[in-house]
Order: structure tokens, then C-alpha cells, then sequence
């Protein structure tokens, strides 16, 4: 007995660790809660993947899902603060318009699942037929009501409360019944009912569906968490998508057993449908569908007509651009991949002189790539079309002449050791080097050169293919320029400044040095923003941006987080007493007025300090202390 009894001691003792374990680790966590527009189902599958594979833990968030009880509005719930993230439909522009500062962070539907269902049997296989009939819409469908609107149906159909209840539709109590096809189409499948569908696509109103969002205020005050928060989800979205048995096995046993396991894999089918993960990616949204929808909510005398819906979309790190360029990108890589594959070709002829010379001629002459052929001497034997076309010299002009006429005399011996070795060694070399047109302008060319041995008499060859790649060049610098500094300010990002955060955390723990990190946060920012407007609140950010260079040393950072919020960090800085110089020369700057619009605006700023390694070595704890002592100087600012 005696033993026993110690036993389960021993074993309530463990039990008591791992839960005080669990405690404390929740306690590190930012607890935060995540609002759903309807009940536990497939439907919001990344938000319990996040969860479930600690996707929002890894973010230093400890998310709370809270299915929607019945009456209950998401957009709503977020909007008087009892949920900090929200699950909503293409509504939220109206929300945005009545005042509610609501942020839509992505979109999981590329296409609204909603629609209206009519039985096959009732006749009605034409929207034209729903006039004089009954029909039941649930809220938040304004895309419905869009739809019979374009078709003018417009007053000409009883609206019926929405039951919810497929059987009031089966035993003929409504005529029509708005529906996610994701959703209900299980119910009737296995009910053997034929039916119609009818969705707003049909009329080119193309709504998104399912789109996550918060508040502005919690995007300002808190813009890392909002980050992180969009991350993980997109992140479980992703693996949710990839992995469908899992998580229905998943909602099954640890949210709702309201659906089947079925009726779970059913609707996981028809969302992949809507959503395309293989070709979008999740979170994806476009300002210019976002822009029809807000029309489409014009044509119903809901909105203005020019009602601007950028100020209510969020996109990580100038996301906008940066999917612009890559498109550009994109273009620029399939035409090399296949100038490419022609250059292998045009190579093997050349190396094998297996066709005739009239056609080679004509191959060379018209290829869609400069080519040029150099003697032993590196002079100019061949110039094509399309090299007159890249470097502006004529045939007559250019032949005889040395090649180093279009090479800069900076990069000549370089260039020379490149023919040398085809020559000598006879190898294939690419090589990049800057070029001058006839006209003296530069550009930066891509060169592939090939040693070839004349039958006739023997001579050595080279065949020269080169390419302009100035552009593509530009554009994969700009494209990395977008993807790591902030687009208004043209600071490091908070993805750049985070790294830079991390590479001299390691710096200092490799030469044993002090840093500290000031959290910088503008006091009244967003009273500029009511008052004088958006585009002078942008003035203004760019403004400081200016400013915080002029008060830290070439070794130390500056970025933009998000918002109002800065980040700065000061390498080998010492002591937190250096720390505090610097921070108070940077809140003088900072402070010293500006002129927007004839306006002098002098605005606060409130900076917290932590210092590397006194207050802590972890990265994410570091800046946890650095913002919780900006907001305890806030507070005692006020």
C-alpha cells in the first residue's frame, strides 16, 4: 500500500510539473483571440493546422479559435475588442466605410463558395425563374443580392429568414436557399437530391470568400504580432491544404464532430477548388479585385462610387510591388531559359559543322541573339543582326576591328584572360561584363563564348553569343531592394532589420560586446493621420526615417517595423549609460518640428531600451523587453 501510495504521488508529481510547465510556457506566449464567421468545420482548417502544429506558438502567440454562435458577427466581435482577429466575407469593405477600422490581412477563397440552390425537380433552372418565389439569403450576402440585382430581379422575390435547414428547402417550405458549396452540396448528395446552382459568377460578380482581418489600431499598436499572425496562418493554410486527411482526422477529434468524417473530406475537395493552392498561394489578394468588389457594392447604392479600398488591405513588405516585379521576373526568366536552350543549339552546330554554310550563314545572320565570331587576334570576323541592334555598331563598322572596342578599360584584362583560356584551353566560358554601345551608354552583357576550329585551314575561332541583361539586372535588384526596405520610407523592413538584429546578436555573442535595441514608437501619430490625413501621416514617417540615421554610427540600424514603430540597434554600445545618450539624441531629432502642407507638426516620440546580454540573449525576449518599456514610457508621458 505503501508503495502504491508513493507511486501516485510520484506520478502527481509529474503531472503538477508539466502543467506548471505548460503555465509558464503560455505565459511567454501573447494571448490573442481568433473569432470564426461559422461553427467548427473544414472551412477554417489552416486556423486550427496554426494551432494544432504550433505554427502560432512558434510566433510567440497563444491564438484562442472561437467558433460563431448563432447571431453572432465576427466583424462585430473584432470590432468591440473581444476578439483580436476575425474570420469575415467581402462585407468588411462596408464595415471600413461606416467608420469600422478593420484590415483585411489575406484572403483564403479566390472565389466566394457562395450561392443559391434550387431543387432540379421544382422546375426552376433559370435565376429569371426565381421572380415570385420564396427564397432565404443569409447576412452578409450582399454578392447574392448583387447577382439578382444585375439580373432584375430586383423587389421580385419573397426574402425569406435564413433556417439554416436544408429540409425546409426539400419539403418545399422556401424555393431557394443560399448555400456554400463547399458545405450544404454534401447534405443534398446524400439525400439524392438533384439541384441547380446559381452563383454570382455567372454575372461576373466574383467575390472573394473568407477573408482574414483585424483592427487598425491593433495593426499600429502591435504591428510584429499582426505580422507573425499572418504569417503562421498562411503558413497553416498552406500545410492544411497539403495535408487534408490529417486535419480532417484532426477537426474531427478535437473540435466538432457536427460534420462526418465524409462530409470534412467533401468540403476540403470543393475548397481546393476555390482556393487554387497550387497555383495561389494562400493570402493572396489583388487590389484591383478588391476595387471591383467595392463597385459592385456602388452599383447596390452601398458605396461611393470612387470608394478607395487600399487603406483597409494589408500587404507584408510592400507586397504589392514585390508581386509585380516577380511577374516581370518571371517573363524575363522564361525568355532566358529559352535563348538559353536555342544558345545549346547554335553551339552543337557550330561544333559539329554538320549543315551546309548557306544555312549556317542564315542562322547566324537572323538569330534572336547577338553573335559574334573573333580570330586568334580576338578581331571581329562575324557580327550578326541582332549585335547591330545591341551595341549599335554596323557590320562594315565593327569587322576587323578588336573586340576590347566594347569592353570599358576597367574590365579589359578580365575579359582578355576570358578568351585566353578559350582559346588556350579550349573551354566553354560565360562570363558578365559591363559594355559600351557605339553611342558611349553602358550596359551590362551576359557572354557565352566557344572555341571553333575552321576545316579550311585550320584557324581557332571563338563564337561569342552575348546578351543585354541591364534590365533583368535592375529588375532582380529592385526586386530585392522591395523585398527587404520598407517601400514608404526606404528603411530596412522588419524582415531585413529582425536579420540585422540577428547577425549582430551574434556578433556581439562572438566578441563578447554589449547591445542594446531601442523600441521607437511616435506619440499622437495617428491624430496626424485623422486630422491632416493619410498622405500627411506618410510625410511625416518619411520625415523621421530621414532623422534616424543623422543619430547612430555607420555601425549600427535602423528600420521600420510597421506603422509608427522604429527599430534601432546599437552594436558594441557598451553600457545602457551610452545607450541612453544616443536615445536621447534621437528623441530630440525626432521631436524637432516639421513643415507638411504648410502645417508645423511637431510630434513625440516614446523609445524603450533593452540591452544585450543584461536584460536577456534570446532575440524575441530582447525585443519583448525593449517594447514593454516604450509602452511604460507612453504611459508616463500622458
Amino acid at each position: 500500500m505503501v508503495k502504491v501510495r508513493k507511486y501516485l504521488i510520484h506520478i502527481f508529481a509529474i503531472i503538477w510539473l508539466l502543467l506548471n510547465i505548460n503555465a509558464v510556457q503560455s505565459d511567454e506566449l501573447d494571448p490573442v483571440t481568433l473569432q470564426l464567421k461559422w461553427k467548427h468545420q473544414f472551412q477554417f482548417a489552416g486556423y486550427y493546422a496554426a494551432k494544432e502544429k504550433g505554427f502560432y506558438q512558434e510566433a510567440g502567440l497563444d491564438v484562442t479559435i472561437v467558433e460563431a454562435a448563432s447571431g453572432v458577427d465576427a466583424a462585430q466581435e473584432v470590432i468591440a475588442n473581444r476578439a483580436q482577429y476575425g474570420v469575415g466575407t467581402s462585407e468588411l469593405i462596408l464595415n471600413r466605410y461606416h467608420g469600422d477600422r478593420v484590415v483585411v490581412l489575406g484572403v483564403i477563397f479566390q472565389h466566394s463558395p457562395l450561392c443559391l440552390v434550387t431543387l432540379a425537380n421544382s422546375g426552376i433552372d433559370n435565376v429569371h425563374k426565381l421572380a415570385n418565389r420564396n427564397i432565404m439569403i443569409e447576412p452578409s450576402s450582399a454578392e447574392l443580392f448583387a447577382y439578382l440585382h444585375q439580373e432584375g430581379l430586383n423587389n421580385t422575390f419573397t426574402l425569406q429568414h435564413h433556417s439554416f435547414d436544408l429540409n425546409d428547402l426539400v419539403s418545399g417550405k422556401t424555393d431557394a436557399m443560399s448555400v456554400y458549396v463547399t458545405d450544404e452540396l454534401y447534405e443534398l448528395n446524400q439525400k439524392r437530391q438533384k439541384y441547380n446552382l446559381f452563383s454570382p459568377r455567372m454575372s461576373g460578380i466574383d467575390f472573394y470568400g473568407d477573408n482574414f482581418f483585424t483592427l487598425e489600431h491593433q495593426l499600429q499598436k502591435h504591428p510584429h504580432q499582426v505580422e507573425a499572425f499572418r504569417e503562421a496562418t498562411l503558413r497553416g493554410w498552406r500545410y492544411a491544404m497539403q495535408h487534408p486527411d490529417e486535419i480532417v482526422r484532426l477537426i474531427y477529434d478535437r473540435y466538432s464532430q457536427r460534420h462526418s468524417i465524409e462530409h470534412l473530406t467533401f468540403e476540403a475537395q470543393a475548397m481546393h477548388n476555390l482556393m487554387q493552392p497550387e497555383l495561389i498561394d494562400a493570402g493572396y489578394m489583388n487590389i484591383g479585385r478588391w476595387q471591383q468588389i467595392a463597385q459592385t457594392y456602388h452599383g447596390l447604392g452601398l458605396l461611393p462610387e470612387h470608394f478607395d479600398v487600399t487603406t483597409m488591405l494589408y500587404f507584408s513588405n510592400s507586397a504589392t510591388d514585390f508581386e509585380k516585379l516577380k511577374i516581370k521576373l518571371y517573363y524575363a526568366a522564361a525568355g532566358v531559359s529559352l535563348l538559353s536552350l536555342l544558345s545549346v543549339i547554335l553551339f552543337r552546330f557550330y561544333r559539329t559543322v554538320r549543315i551546309n554554310e548557306a544555312r549556317l550563314n542564315t542562322m547566324f545572320a537572323h538569330a534572336p541573339l547577338s553573335m559574334i565570331v573573333l580570330d586568334e587576334k580576338n578581331c571581329v570576323q562575324g557580327w550578326n543582326a541582332e549585335a547591330e541592334k545591341t551595341f549599335l555598331w554596323s557590320a562594315k563598322d565593327i569587322l576587323g576591328k578588336n573586340v576590347m572596342v566594347l569592353v570599358p578599360l576597367t574590365e579589359r584584362a578580365a575579359v582578355a584572360k576570358v578568351l585566353a583560356a578559350v582559346h588556350k584551353e579550349h573551354i566553354i566560358c560565360p562570363h558578365q561584363n559591363i559594355n559600351f554601345k557605339k553611342d558611349g551608354s553602358a550596359i551590362l552583357c551576359e557572354w557565352l563564348n566557344a572555341p571553333f576550329k575552321s576545316k579550311l585551314d585550320q584557324s581557332n575561332f571563338i563564337i561569342c553569343m552575348a546578351r543585354d541583361i541591364t534590365e533583368k539586372n535592375r529588375l532582380e535588384n529592385t526586386l530585392k531592394h522591395a523585398a527587404h526596405y520598407d517601400n514608404l520610407t526606404s528603411l530596412p523592413n522588419r524582415a531585413l532589420i529582425l536579420e540585422k538584429l540577428k547577425q549582430s546578436l551574434e556578433t556581439a555573442a562572438r566578441q563578447k560586446t554589449k547591445l542594446a535595441i531601442l523600441f521607437l514608437d511616435l506619440n499622437g501619430f495617428k491624430a496626424i493621420n485623422d486630422v491632416l490625413g493619410h498622405e500627411a501621416g506618410d510625410e511625416l514617417l518619411i520625415i523621421i526615417a530621414k532623422r534616424l540615421p543623422y543619430t547612430i554610427r555607420e555601425s549600427d540600424y535602423a528600420g521600420r517595423l510597421g506603422g509608427d514603430e522604429f527599430l534601432i540597434i546599437l552594436q558594441d554600445i557598451g553600457s545602457l549609460k551610452n545607450a541612453q545618450m544616443i536615445t536621447e539624441e534621437v528623441q530630440e531629432l525626432v521631436c524637432q518640428p516639421c513643415v507638411i502642407n504648410d502645417e508645423v507638426i511637431t510630434i513625440g516620440v516614446s523609445i524603450g531600451i533593452s540591452l544585450y546580454p543584461d536584460d536577456s540573449t534570446e532575440i524575441n525576449s530582447l525585443i519583448h523587453q525593449a517594447d514593454k518599456r516604450m509602452y511604460q514610457s507612453k504611459q508616463s508621458t500622458r
